[in-house]
């Protein structure tokens, strides 16, 4: 099978590469093998949210504190600041709504009540300037009977620190009574699913009982998982001013993303290979010539372009063995430290070298096989080396940024 690009890895970044290619009007196919860390987001994405374990007020600006070879430096701090721009476009055209800027973070809940820097936070969930103006005095906290994935109590304590008058008021539904008594957990996703207009009433119903006047409302974010207007109908229901608290994960917010994004890119033409997975890519003359996937066998599949953003470990986009780290489809340069010892930290709260482990790319996102250059592969995401994405709180920036930014390199060529 041909096409004119073919993106590996089905998750955020893959999604924002092929969507930009797709909206060029080019024939384009995502190999996905399944389930991706998009569904773990939290309600919001984080373009770079510390530094040095301090909290960025202008991730722009702190672009420039990065190492030399980090994925934003190589793509450029004024580049940066186009695509971040344009990705609220992007996301708002496969109907995920977000407020924030790139030019300054703003704050939002944990699923503890705690607050967290981000860049671009979904309609309906919390969020506010500073770590010290939350945008209520004065809250109550719905807790739903039997949920396993509210942590009420924490929440309450963490805004009461911030002097936040706190109300903590359980409910039942009917509809999650039978759940409950299936053979199904009583976890977000699964509420989600039971959550058709009937159930959104009687919910909507029973918080207007219990919610204090004058009193923000802070619900689990339980609600929406195929789009946003199950949400928008509740708020109009109730009386009070409603805000989602994300949930751990599965969330609902990162799935709702990933059928969002995947239902775009396919209404856009693309081809997304859903449960398949690149087994190996052929490589002749400096170029890829094509790739093996496992569904397809002999049919092998052909393109002009190629991208790789299969992920990190989670996703097996680079793997390990006692001997070092490798990536398993092009066998591509990775970047790690020769020692075992200097893997890891011992403290496990300590920053992990291993997290910054990942293939090398040269300035144009090329990813190497022995110092040279795959002319017609490019690598984006949680796959590239030099950045601690998890301690820079950037994952999502990344996976956003760099991915539109090979699809971007791609076309000019």
């Amino acid at each position: 099978m041909k096409f004119d690009y073919i993106v590996i890895g089905g998750g955020l970044c893959g999604l924002m590469a092929g969507i930009r290619l797709a909206e060029s009007g080019k024939k384009t196919a995502i190999v996905s093998s399944g389930q991706s860390a998009l569904h773990f987001c939290a309600g919001s994405f984080g373009l770079l949210g510390k530094v040095d374990g301090k909290d960025v007020s202008d991730p722009l600006e702190a672009i420039d504190t990065l190492p030399e070879n980090h994925p934003y430096r190589l793509a450029g701090k004024e580049n940066v600041r186009k695509i971040a721009a344009e990705a609220k476009t992007l996301l708002a055209n496969a109907g995920i709504n977000v407020s924030g800027s790139a030019d300054k973070n703003h704050y939002t809940l944990t699923p503890f009540g705690m607050k967290r820097p981000s860049w671009l936070t979904f309609e309906g969930y919390t969020a506010f300037d500073s770590p010290e103006e939350i945008p209520f005095k004065e809250c109550t906290i719905i807790a739903i009977k039997g949920f396993l994935e509210g942590y009420p109590s924490f929440i309450a304590d963490n805004l009461e620190k911030q002097g936040v008058k706190c109300h903590i008021e359980t409910i039942d539904l009917a509809r999650l009574e039978r759940l409950r008594k299936s053979n199904f957990d009583m976890r977000a996703v699964s509420v989600a699913k039971q959550m058709d207009k009937e159930t959104i009433e009687e919910f909507a119903s029973k918080i207007n009982s219990v919610a204090k006047k004058d009193s923000s409302v802070l619900i689990p974010a339980v609600i929406g998982i195929y789009n946003d207007e199950q949400r928008k109908y509740l708020c109009e229901l109730v009386k009070n001013p409603v805000y989602c608290i994300p949930t751990i994960p599965v969330s609902v917010a990162g799935m709702r993303a990933q059928h969002s994004l995947q239902r775009y890119f396919e209404k856009l033409g693309g081809t997304y290979l859903l449960g398949d997975h690149v087994d190996k890519g052929i490589i002749e003359n400096g170029k890829v010539k094509e790739v093996i996937t496992t569904n397809f066998g002999d049919d092998h599949l052909t393109a002009k372009g190629y991208i790789l953003a299969g992920g990190f470990l989670f996703s097996e986009g680079i793997m390990s063995n006692p001997k070092g780290f490798y990536e398993p489809v092009f066998g591509l340069d990775v970047h790690f430290a020769e020692k075992r010892d200097e893997w890891y930290d011992r403290n496990f709260f300590a920053t992990q070298p291993y997290m910054s482990f990942g293939v090398e790319v040269d300035k144009n996102f090329h990813p190497m096989i022995d110092g040279k250059p795959v002319e017609n592969l490019y690598a984006a995401g949680a796959i590239l080396a030099h950045c601690n994405t998890l301690k820079e709180d950037s994952g999502a920036g990344e996976a956003i940024v760099t991915g539109i930014h090979v699809a971007d390199l791609n076309l000019k060529n």
